[in-house]
């Protein structure tokens, strides 16, 4: 038997008592509507049969009532009331409907008819005064309420039978009520009974089902589960059995696919001179090749915390919760470990492992050797520093002798030789600052140059350079606004340095503003720290060049301006922030502008948490 055949069974007892109950119900209240309808109707109409006749020999009274007092009849009056009485007693002689209701129909129309005859008489009479008063009263009269009396009774058996007719509706509700209940008790120990004996057959392979299931929930492909019927939950059953049988044979030929590609990408790694190593989301190392576990004693089993480089177990944080591909571009951070007696780097990089749904399923770290790039920096920086050293020198004697000449202290100079002297003059300005400029960044990327930090105030570091840079801002025809709310605090920076950052952000914004544009600087305090922003309504900075922006020698293409740019004065306003505790960052629209922003600590909050530990 099936399993959808049982739980037609088990639901056929319940719905076939409702069927007969809906049957019985319709066809009682059908039956009590129809015969109440009819009987009350039938009554009603002998009911007001009779008042119409009552009525009518009332106003037949009415209408003779002139000649007991010798005036004349109304005949008018007389004759509607007897067509009246007339129709309605024709009308009770075709309704009679209740037993004895005939025997007073018959009643009825024999005193009309005496009635009727003395009502012809009494109008006839030639005598008047005594003798019609007299025949009134003891002939017409008593005729009348003969008549009545009739009527009236005719009334009384139709309304006695209107009111025992509801009460046997009743009575038929109240014995239909007693059936339904009957029927409905029948059908739940039934529907019970149907529970109690189709139940367990169909829930038993149910729950059989649901505890294999589980078992191989938690891994064993092993587990067989028996079809015990032929129903749908065999059919089930045997379905199961194929899942487990396909999954047994994808795990056995997953396992073999998976060893190979561990096996191959171990191999991949071992041929590397990087050291790379693999955790699990709990930082569990899961896979390191042989350059991490020779150089870093980094093994399979241990956790990434229990290495004794701090910067390792950082990294691996970092990329755990931001979610992102950690990577660190300066040697600072490089790891120096001894191999075969030489001194090498590596600079760590953490790269989160993330599934479909981009969820953590582990972290990949990687340690690159830079040694041979590191020596190539050192050598860069040496060579740089060494060439600006030696250019400084002879620069300087250029420098005086230009100056020199142009103040004519050796003699008068033609205006095409004064024009000349101008432009060596500029260049070499221009050439003195790049050199200053490389010195300066050589300086603070090799860590010879320390920043001092001390508290400084805003409002006199900012005046100080907005006045020395207002004559270039009105010469070139741009407003230079300074947004500086009274009670800003003092932060903790480097006086001179900080002077070169706002100094070198403004000449920034000079160069790529048009005459009739505005620069401004602002401050404000931010969750206890100084938020600075420099910002103009230049031409800004294309999309694609705005990761590169503080890169050293770095011209954005396309960039209005018409003064010269050597590209250096946001690399170094990007080391001496970094060299504060401090990002610089930059947002920028293309034809409306560029902003750029930093913040520094106030100094009177660094103070109070100083005092605090």
């Amino acid at each position: 038997m099936s399993l959808k055949t049982k739980l037609i069974l088990a639901s056929c007892g319940p719905l076939l008592i409702l069927l007969v109950v809906g049957l019985i119900s319709i066809r009682t209240i059908t039956q009590s509507s129809k015969a109440l309808e009819r009987i009350f109707r039938e009554n009603y109409d002998s009911v007001a049969a009779g008042l119409a006749m009552k009525q009518a020999i009332l106003e037949i009274e009415r209408g003779v009532g002139p000649l007991l007092y010798e005036s004349s009849a109304d005949k008018a009056i007389i004759d509607s009331a007897v067509l009246r009485f007339s129709q309605s007693l024709k009308f009770q002689q075709g309704n009679v409907t209740l037993p004895g209701e005939q025997e007073l129909t018959n009643k009825l129309t024999e005193y009309w008819k005496i009635y009727r005859s003395q009502l012809e008489t009494f109008v006839q009479m030639q005598e008047s005064g005594a003798a019609r008063r007299d025949s009134y009263k003891t002939g017409l009269l008593p005729q009348a309420d003969a008549v009545l009396d009739a009527a009236q009774q005719i009334i009384d058996i139709n309304l006695n039978n209107m009111i025992s007719t509801d009460g046997q509706v009743r009575q038929q509700a109240a014995e239909t009520n007693r059936d339904v209940i009957a029927l409905v008790l029948a059908g739940i120990v039934l529907a019970v009974i149907f529970v109690i004996i189709i139940g367990p057959s169909m829930l038993r392979p149910i729950s059989y089902l649901t505890r294999s299931v589980k078992e191989i929930q938690q891994g064993n492909l092993d587990l067989v589960v028996k079809a015990r019927s032929g129903d749908e939950i065999g059919q089930l059953a045997s379905a199961f059995n194929d899942m487990t049988r396909s999954l047994r044979e994808f795990r056995r030929t997953n396992r073999a696919r998976l060893i190979r590609t561990q096996k191959a990408t171990l191999s991949a790694l071992n041929s590397i001179s990087d050291a790379v190593i693999i955790c699990n989301p709990e930082g569990i190392i899961e896979l390191a090749n042989d350059t991490a576990q020779r150089l870093f004693a980094l093994k399979a089993g241990t956790t990434i915390q229990s290495v004794e480089n701090d910067r390792m177990g950082e990294l691996f944080e970092r990329a755990r919760h931001e979610m992102r591909p950690i990577r660190l571009k300066t040697y600072d951070w490089a790891i120096q470990v001894f191999k075969d007696g030489e001194e090498h780097f590596f600079l760590p990089e953490a790269v989160p492992i993330l599934d479909e749904e981009r969820r953590l399923i582990g972290v990949t770290l990687i340690l690159s050797d830079v040694t041979r790039l590191r020596k190539l920096d050192e050598v860069k920086s040496g060579l740089i520093s060494t060439v600006s050293h030696e250019l400084k020198t002879p620069l300087t004697s250029i420098r005086l002798a230009a100056h020199a000449l142009l103040n004519e202290k050796l003699g008068p100079l033609t205006p095409k030789q004064a024009e000349l002297v101008i432009a060596a003059r500029d260049d070499s300005d221009r050439l003195y600052r790049i050199i200053e400029n490389l010195l300066d960044i050589g300086q603070l990327e090799s860590g010879m140059s320390t920043v001092e930090l001390v508290p400084v105030s805003p409002e006199q570091v900012l005046l100080n350079v907005v006045e020395e840079m207002r004559p270039s801002y009105v010469d070139r025809g741009v407003s230079l606004v300074l947004d500086l709310p009274a009670d800003i605090p003092q932060v903790l920076a480097d006086r001179l340095r900080l002077e070169i950052v706002f100094t070198n952000l403004l000449s920034n914004g000079l160069k790529f503003t048009l005459p009739g544009g505005e620069v401004k600087v602002s401050a404000r305090l931010d969750k206890g720290a100084v938020l600075f922003a420099v910002e103009d309504t230049g031409s800004g900075i294309p999309k694609e060049s705005l990761p590169h922006i503080f890169e050293k020698f770095f011209k954005a293409p396309g960039r209005g301006g018409q003064q010269s740019n050597t590209g250096l004065g946001l690399a170094i306003v990007k080391e001496i922030i970094e060299a504060h505790g401090s990002r610089v960052e930059v947002s920028s629209t293309p034809g409306e502008g560029t902003k750029f922003t930093f913040t520094l600590a106030a100094a009177g909050r660094v103070s109070s948490e100083m005092r605090a530990l």
